[in-house]
């Protein structure tokens, strides 16, 4: 089985330390066989490099780890793999697409781990098994090649078109890697359900938290904050019960329960804004807006929440 993961961020360095350790700990057990051909994908020569020397260091319970990894910069590497994994932000999509699509094959399957739903028409329209991976394990990048798990959760797998032979054996085969290499993973038939409970989780936090500098566990101290929380998830719920999106339990809820459970973590768009860098609001509050916009659904709150971020990203230029 062979494995590319491309992009060395968070997630990305999650998964691979913890498939790199399960390899590594086979191998010193005798087994040799049958064991995946892993690589880490990175378009930053400088940044691949430095892990390639290194290796890669993860933490877990105040218990740390090291394992050296296979890192390329050439998307060819991507030819011939049966799973790829897309680590990077929202924000990267569309340019790393275009650069590993025309190394895609109709037997690879592309794993998108992307927050939001900004990807999922680009995703779909590739040479390949399009598939999505909806995970609520926590990571925390503490710098290149250095990556701590900030909390366990389930990961679920699923293909966007309807299951082939071929999808339901990636599918079956990537479960089973994840469940060896310590990370709970299922397969669902249906991921959409799953994409948009996320969704709604992301765009009830992470640009409040943004805009107002806070942990998550913030949000719930002020009334008129929880109020902008509920008003944008039930914003967004107004939009997927028109797209036929089945909605899971109560989002709102959830959205709170999430926020209380993660209290003292910075979001990763608040750890955007902190570090300067361009976020992820466009695949997610905005994507719900322009969804709205295309089905005449009204979505004020969440329309606030982008222009309010995305003045934060002007602010940014010199």
């Amino acid at each position: 089985m062979r494995i590319v993961i491309v992009g060395p961020g968070a997630l990305g360095s999650l998964l691979t330390a913890r498939i790199a350790l399960f390899i590594e700990k086979k191998k010193a057990a005798g087994a040799d066989n049958d064991l995946p051909d892993l690589c880490l994908l990175d378009h930053r020569p400088e940044r691949a490099a430095q892990i390639r020397q290194t290796g890669l260091f993860f933490e877990e319970k105040g218990q740390s780890a090291h394992c050296t990894v296979q890192v390329e910069t050439d998307p060819a590497r991507c030819v011939g793999c049966d799973v790829l994994f897309l680590c990077v932000k929202a924000t990267s999509v569309t340019g790393t697409l275009a650069g590993i699509a025309p190394f895609l094959s109709p037997q690879t399957m592309l794993v998108a781990m992307q927050n939001g739903i900004g990807h999922l028409e680009a995703v779909s329209s590739l040479p390949c098994i399009s598939g999505v991976g909806i995970t609520s394990e926590g990571a925390t990048l503490i710098g290149p090649g250095h990556v701590r798990h900030g909390g366990a959760g389930m990961t679920r797998i699923g293909v966007l078109d309807a299951e082939t032979d071929i999808s339901g054996k990636r599918l079956a085969e990537t479960a089973g890697l994840l469940n060896a290499s310590g990370l709970k993973a299922v397969v669902t038939r249906n991921p959409l359900p799953h994409i948009w409970a996320k969704l709604f989780i992301n765009l009830a936090i992470n640009a409040l938290t943004a805009i107002h500098r806070c942990p998550n566990g913030e949000l719930l101290n002020s009334p008129a904050l929880k109020d902008m929380m509920e008003k944008a998830v039930k914003e967004a719920v107004a939009v997927a019960d028109a797209l036929d999106i089945p909605v899971q339990g109560d989002p709102v809820l959830s959205a709170f329960g999430v926020c209380e459970s993660t209290a003292e973590n910075i979001s990763s768009m608040h750890q955007d804004v902190k570090n300067r860098r361009q976020t992820e609001i466009d695949a997610i509050n905005g994507a719900v807006v322009a969804q709205g916009v295309r089905l005449g659904i009204p979505t004020p709150v969440n329309a606030e929440l982008v222009r309010q971020v995305k003045r934060i990203e002007a602010s940014y230029l010199p």
